[in-house]
């Protein structure tokens, strides 16, 4: 996982808890690593570590912390690499090129970035289907961003989620409706 999503997560953690609360996360689930460079790999277990560790020192379910997490990841992003964004103007168009635009700017700018599959087709106009495969699972993060990506453009959306992963699946569906 690259050190930008790391550098999102402390970046929500001490908004939230506070730098003592990211310390902490640190010497307990990452004491090797204190800081986190954007643009270098980092294993994915670490990540999932201090996730976990969020999860319990907020007394929440991990789904709902990886939720959050994406929500305000794709803010993070979108204010980082607002080029990446430029020509996507609506949330439909966003939501359709996260594989044809999207990741392909990411690994121009990633070495190696490791990124999920993603599919989405308009099925009418207040419906979108989206599809993702990623070895890592992380779905849960996958409909925050998608979430945080309905608040950029001031869309108010629904996600259901249709088929999981986590349920035995071979890839995740969301049907994500469109409420304005």
């Amino acid at each position: 996982m690259k050190g930008i999503i790391f550098r999102s997560l402390e970046e929500l953690v001490v908004e939230n808890l506070g730098m003592g609360a990211w310390n902490a996360l640190l010497d307990e689930h990452s004491p090797e690593h204190r800081s986190y460079v954007s643009a270098v790999s980092y294993p994915d277990e670490e990540l999932f570590a201090l996730a976990n560790g969020v999860a319990t020192k907020m007394a929440l379910p991990l789904p709902e912390v990886l939720g959050v997490f994406g929500r305000f990841l794709f803010g993070s992003l979108a204010a980082k690499h607002p080029t990446v964004l430029a020509e996507l103007d609506t949330f439909e168009k966003l939501i359709l090129a996260i594989d044809s635009v999207i990741h392909v700017e990411v690994a121009k700018l990633y070495d190696e970035p490791n990124l999920p599959q993603i599919d989405a087709k308009i099925v009418n106009d207040s419906e979108i289907v989206v599809e993702y495969r990623s070895p890592r699972k992380l779905c849960f993060c996958a409909e925050g961003l998608i979430y945080g990506a309905a608040d950029h453009y001031n869309k108010q959306i629904e996600i259901s989620h249709t088929s999981c992963m986590h349920n035995e699946d071979d890839h995740c569906r969301f049907v994500v409706t469109m409420l304005s």
